[in-house]
C-alpha cells in the first residue's frame, strides 16, 4: 500500500493532483469542524485505502464497480481489525522536530530513527501499546518499511559489495568491480530515492480527511495494550530523555566534565555504602584533575563526516576512490580542512574535560577507520605478493586460475561495528538530550 501510494505521488498519478496547496495551507482557510487536506505525516492507511480505491474508480473492471462499497467496507473493516506494536512502528523524524537543524533531521538515519521512537515511546509507557493498521499514517508505514528494507538489505548489500574480491580481469576492470558497482549504486539510489518520496509525500496534501482523524493519526488504540513493559533501566533512560533542539542541547555536545559530573553523582545516590561512596567521590577527584590539566589540540580532531558540507561531501566520495588513501585517509584530510575553514586555532591546546562526547566519538570514528585503513593496506600488499608469488612459481600459467584473487575482503566486516555501530550511536546522541539539562 505505501509503495503505491510513493509510486503515484512520484509520477503524478489521481493523488498527486490534490497536491495544490501544503498541508499548512489548507488546514489555515478551513474551520476544524470541516475537512483536511494533509501530508503523509497525518494520512492514515484507513483515509489513502479510500483514496486509492476512489483513484482506482475509472480502470476497475464493471464486476468490482457494482461491488465498490462491499469491497470498501471490508477493506476498512481488515484495517480496523489488524493490532500493530508501537515496538514495531518507526516514526519519522518531522513527527518530533520540524526544525532541519534538530538532531534527528540532520543524522536520523533509519535505525536511529527507529530507536529514537522506541525512546519516546518509552517514556510515554506506550511500549506495550497498539496502533490500529487504520490510523497508521503513511509516514509511519514509510519510515517502518525503509527501517527494514535498510537493515535487511541496505547494509548487507554494502558489505558484500565490499567484499566482493577481484576474481580477474575483464578489459581494464576487474569482475569483482563490475559485480559490486551496481550494488553500490543501487543502495545510493534506492536511499535518494526514499528520501525525495519522503520529503515530496510530507509536503504534498495527499488525502482528505476530518481535523478529528488528522489529529488522532498515528496514536495507539487506549483500549489495547499488550502488557510489555520495558527493562527498570530502559525506562530509567528513556525517562531522563527528550528530542534535542535549541531549547534542549544534544547529549553530544556536553563536555565530558558534565558527563563525569552526573554519572558519579547518580553512582553516589544508588550506593548505600559509605565506604564504596567515598571511593566514587575519591575516583571523581581524580579524574576531574585529569580532565581539568590534561590539554588536547581540540581542532585538531577532524570534522565528522555527516558535518561536512555539500562541496566536502562531493570530496570525500571523489576521493574516497583514490587507491590505497582513498576512503578514512581523505576524509580526515577534508575534516581537518573543514576546521580551517571554520577559523579553528590548531596551535589551541584545551582541557581535556571541555570536549564534547561527540568530539571524542569522532576521535574514536577516525581511529577505528584510520586503524582499519591502515590494515587493509597491508592485507592488500600481502595478497598481492603472495598472488605475484603464485604466478611466477607457476611459470605465468597460475595468472590464469590465481586463488588469491578470488579471496574477499575482511574489512567492510571489521568496518561494521564503526561504521553501523559507533555512527549509529553518535547519531542518536545527537538526536536526543537529558531534559534535566534544558535550562543549564
Amino acid at each position: 500500500m505505501a509503495a503505491g501510494v510513493v509510486a503515484v505521488a512520484l509520477v503524478g498519478g489521481p493523488l498527486s493532483q490534490l497536491a495544490l496547496a501544503s498541508p499548512a495551507q489548507a488546514a489555515e482557510t478551513v474551520r476544524q469542524d470541516e475537512p483536511v487536506c494533509v501530508g503523509s505525516k497525518q494520512a492514515t492507511m484507513s483515509a489513502v485505502f479510500d483514496a486509492v480505491l476512489q483513484a482506482s474508480k475509472p480502470i476497475l473492471p464493471q464486476p468490482y464497480l457494482d461491488n465498490y462499497e462491499g469491497i470498501r467496507a471490508e477493506g476498512q473493516a481488515r484495517l480496523k481489525s489488524v493490532g500493530i506494536s508501537t515496538l514495531s512502528v518507526s516514526n519519522p523524524a518531522s513527527v518530533y522536530s520540524t526544525d532541519d537543524e534538530a538532531g534527528i533531521n540532520k543524522y536520523g538515519d533509519p535505525i536511529t530513527q527507529y530507536i529514537v521512537t522506541q525512546l519516546m515511546n518509552v517514556k510515554a509507557g506506550r511500549e506495550g501499546a497498539v496502533i490500529r493498521a487504520e490510523n497508521l499514517t503513511l509516514g509511519q508505514a514509510i519510515e517502518t518499511a525503509y527501517a527494514v528494507i535498510y537493515t535487511t538489505a541496505v547494509i548487507p548489500a554494502n558489505i558484500v559489495a565490499g567484499m566482493i574480491p577481484s576474481m580477474f580481469a575483464v578489459g581494464p576492470v576487474s569482475a569483482g568491480t563490475l559485480i559490486s558497482l551496481p550494488l553500490k549504486l543501487g543502495t545510493k539510489g534506492f536511499t535518494a530515492i526514499y528520501e525525495a518520496a519522503r520529503e515530496q509525500l510530507e509536503t504534498s496534501c495527499v488525502v482528505w480527511t476530518t481535523k478529528a482523524v488528522a489529529d488522532r493519526a498515528g496514536e495507539p488504540d487506549p483500549a489495547l495494550d499488550y502488557g510489555f513493559r520495558a527493562p527498570a533501566f530502559v525506562e530509567a533512560l528513556a525517562s531522563e530523555l527528550d528530542i534535542a533542539g535549541p531549547d534542549c542541547l544534544a547529549v553530544s555536545g556536553m563536555p565530558l566534565s558534565r558527563v563525569l559530573s552526573r554519572t558519579t553523582s547518580h553512582l553516589t545516590s544508588v550506593e548505600a555504602d559509605p565506604a564504596r561512596r567515598a571511593q566514587i567521590e575519591d575516583q571523581r577527584s581524580r579524574l576531574e584533575w585529569i580532565m581539568a590539566n590534561a590539554m588536547v589540540p581540540a581542532s585538531l580532531i577532524p570534522a565528522h563526516p555527516d558535518d561536512f558540507s555539500s562541496i566536502e561531501k562531493f570530496l570525500s566520495m571523489g576521493l574516497g576512490l583514490v587507491p590505497k588513501v582513498g576512503g578514512a585517509a581523505t576524509d580526515a584530510l577534508i575534516g581537518l580542512g573543514h576546521n580551517v575553514f571554520a577559523g579553528k586555532d590548531f596551535s589551541k591546546l584545551v582541557p581535556l574535560g571541555t570536549l564534547t562526547v561527540g568530539d571524542s566519538l569522532t576521535a574514536a570514528y577516525f581511529s577505528y577507520a584510520l586503524t582499519s585503513q591502515v590494515m587493509e593496506l597491508v592485507f592488500d600488499e600481502s595478497m598481492n605478493a603472495m598472488s605475484a608469488a603464485w604466478t611466477g612459481a607457476s611459470g605465468g600459467v597460475g595468472a590464469l586460475v590465481n586463488p588469491f584473487e578470488w579471496i574477499p575482503s575482511p574489512f567492510p566486516l571489521i568496518n561494521a561495528p564503526n561504521v553501523y555501530g559507533l555512527v549509529t550511536y553518535h547519531h542518536v546522541l545527537n538526536s536526543v538530550c537529558i531534559a534535566s539539562e534544558a535550562d543549564k
